[in-house]
C-alpha cells in the first residue's frame, strides 16, 4: 500500500465517484477503478456499495477512510521530518559549554533558533576544558565550547568569541575608582586563577606579563569556573580575572570588575569538534552560526 493508493482511495471517498475523482486526480477512470479494486483485494474487504452511478463506503470503507487520511498525514509528517533533519533544521545538538558560553553565548544560539523556527533541541553539558574534551572523544558530544584552547592532532578548533579581560577587586580596594589597571599594579595581590592543565588559557598569559613586570604572582587558589571566584573576591579572599562580559551580570555579590589595559589581554571561547566525527546537520548549522558571529 502506497501514497498514490491511499489519495486514490481518499479521493474516491470524498468525491462519491470514480469519474469525480480520476478528473480531481488528473487521471482516467479505468486506471482509478483499478486500482480500486486491487486495494480492496490487498485489504480483503469491501471498502463500497457499487450503486448505480455511485459508490456508497461501507463499514469497512469508512473506518480505512479514517485510518488512511491518518496515515497519509502521518506519511507527509515523515517525509517533511526527515527533509528537516538532512537540512539541519530539526534534531538535537549535543554541546559542551564552560559556563561563559552557556552565559552568553548559548542564549544568542537559542534565539536563533526560535527567529528561524527551527525544530532543533539543545541538549547543554557543563565543565571544565578537560572533562568536555573528553566526553567529545567518547562521541557523547557533538561539539563542545571551551574557555582554554584545546591543541590535540584530532581536533578541529575555531574562535567564536573574543573580549578583553577585566581585574575583579573586593570592597574598598585601593584600585577600585581607577578606569583600567595594570598588571604591575597588582603586584602585592593574592591571586585567584584558572588552571588549565589540557590547554592554553588565559592563566599563561597572565603569568607571562606578571613576570615581564618583574615579579611572580602570589597564588592562593587555583578553579575552574569564574563566578565562584568572583564570590571570593567579594569576600575579600583576593582578586580575580574575568572575561568582560561577566560586567553585563547583575547577580548579588559581584565584585569591582575594571578594564586590565597594560597588558591588555584578550579572553576567547574555543569550538572544538573531532576531525573524523560525522557532524550531524543540526551541529553544523548552529556551527555555522556561531562562527558567523562577532
Amino acid at each position: 500500500m502506497d501514497k498514490r493508493r491511499l489519495q486514490c482511495f481518499i479521493g474516491v471517498f470524498e468525491k462519491g465517484s470514480v469519474s469525480a475523482a480520476a478528473q480531481a486526480l488528473h487521471m482516467t477512470q479505468p486506471p482509478l477503478s483499478v486500482m480500486l479494486r486491487k486495494l480492496e483485494d490487498e485489504l480483503g474487504v469491501a471498502l463500497f456499495n457499487r450503486e448505480a452511478n455511485r459508490l456508497a463506503p461501507t463499514p469497512a470503507g469508512e473506518l480505512f477512510y479514517l485510518r488512511a487520511k491518518e496515515l497519509l498525514n502521518s506519511m507527509n509528517a515523515i517525509r517533511r521530518e526527515l527533509s528537516e533533519t538532512q537540512s539541519g533544521s530539526r534534531g538535537t545538538v549535543r554541546i559542551g559549554c564552560s559556563t561563559a558560553a552557556s552565559l552568553f553565548l548559548v542564549p544568542d544560539m537559542m534565539a536563533h533558533i526560535a527567529d528561524k523556527r527551527l525544530n532543533i533541541t539543545v541538549d547543554v553539558q557543563e565543565g571544565e576544558s578537560g572533562y568536555l574534551v573528553q566526553r567529545l572523544r567518547d562521541g557523547q558530544l557533538d561539539l563542545a565550547i571551551c574557555r582554554t584552547q584545546q591543541i590535540a592532532k584530532d581536533l578541529n578548533t575555531s574562535i567564536v568569541h573574543s573580549e578583553p579581560l577585566v581585574v575583579a577587586l573586593p570592597p574598598g580596594h585601593r584600585l577600585a575608582d581607577r578606569t583600567s589597571i595594570r598588571i604591575a599594579d597588582l603586584r602585592d595581590e593574592q591571586f585567584l586563577l584558572h588552571s588549565a592543565p589540557l590547554g592554553q588559557g588565559i592563566t599563561n598569559s597572565l603569568i607571562s606579563a606578571c613576570q615581564a613586570a618583574g615579579y611572580s604572582p602570589d597564588v592562593i587558589y587555583w578553579g575552574v569556573e569564574t563566578l565562584p571566584m568572583l564570590l571570593m573576591v567579594q569576600r575579600g579572599l583576593g582578586i580575580a580575572f574575568a572575561p568582560a562580559s561577566f560586567g553585563q551580570l547583575t547577580l548579588p555579590g559581584m565584585p569591582t570588575l575594571v578594564p586590565l589595559k597594560s597588558p591588555e589581554i584578550t579572553t576567547q571561547l574555543h569550538l572544538a569538534t573531532l576531525k573524523h566525527a560525522r557532524m550531524p546537520p543540526t551541529a553544523q548549522r548552529l556551527i555555522e552560526f556561531m562562527l558567523r558571529q562577532p
